[in-house]
């Protein structure tokens, strides 16, 4: 269980973690969770289920950490699109995302953050997605791109793309398909492991990245 976690000035932290976890560890990780979360858990399907209560009790396990609340007691209050924000407690900025078994988990203590990843993979219809929720330059690179190369070029923009919006508290899903996230952001591309790329963001520039291994 961790303790105490530190968050500098100028920092962004990311956690990562496998949500493929073991029935004691997600026994332990389902206590933290106050029932609102728990009904949502049992609305999705059983995998997705799992998976949302293991990231929503490591995302209150890292919480706490920061904070010195015991996981249990931390209370969310949610923007327009859904995104989490601590109760009464504006020091600490965060966002999660997960895909396939990997979640991310981002805090900053004076800026807000967006995070977002994807496995690599094939993606179905790419250029018809691209063309729905990309800009007419996104799309004309990614047209220009070999095709062979062009899922991992699609899911790069994509990234950026999310994490960017995540930021501003938006979501590709919650508006106009073609919004654009706002200038006053910077964001980094990263490996959390072997088959995923990534991306965070974050307001201004004056910022450093960290990434932090969860032990599964």
């Amino acid at each position: 269980m961790l303790t105490s976690l530190e968050l500098m000035a100028e920092e962004v932290q990311v956690w990562v973690a496998s949500l493929d976890v073991t029935d004691e560890r997600y026994n332990t990780l389902a206590r933290v969770l106050p029932s609102e979360e728990k009904d949502r858990a049992a609305s999705l399907t059983p995998i997705a289920a799992r998976r949302f209560v293991v990231a929503r009790g490591i995302l209150r396990t890292l919480l706490s950490g920061f904070t010195g609340t015991s996981a249990e007691k931390l209370r969310f209050r949610y923007g327009n699109s859904g995104k989490p924000f601590l109760f009464d407690r504006d020091h600490i900025q965060f966002n999660i995302t997960h895909s396939a078994e990997l979640g991310l988990f981002a805090f900053a203590p004076d800026r807000s953050v967006g995070v977002d990843v994807e496995n690599e993979r094939p993606v179905r219809r790419l250029l018809d997605v691209a063309q729905r929720f990309m800009s007419d330059d996104e799309l004309r690179s990614l047209v220009n791109t070999a095709p062979d190369e062009r899922d991992a070029a699609f899911l790069r923009s994509w990234v950026v793309r999310e994490a960017r919006l995540k930021a501003e508290g938006k979501g590709v899903w919650s508006g106009s398909e073609h919004t654009n996230p706002g200038p006053n952001l910077t964001h980094k591309l990263f490996t959390p492991r072997p088959g995923y790329i990534a991306a965070v963001a974050a307001e201004n520039s004056d910022w450093r990245l960290y990434t932090c291994a969860m032990k599964d």
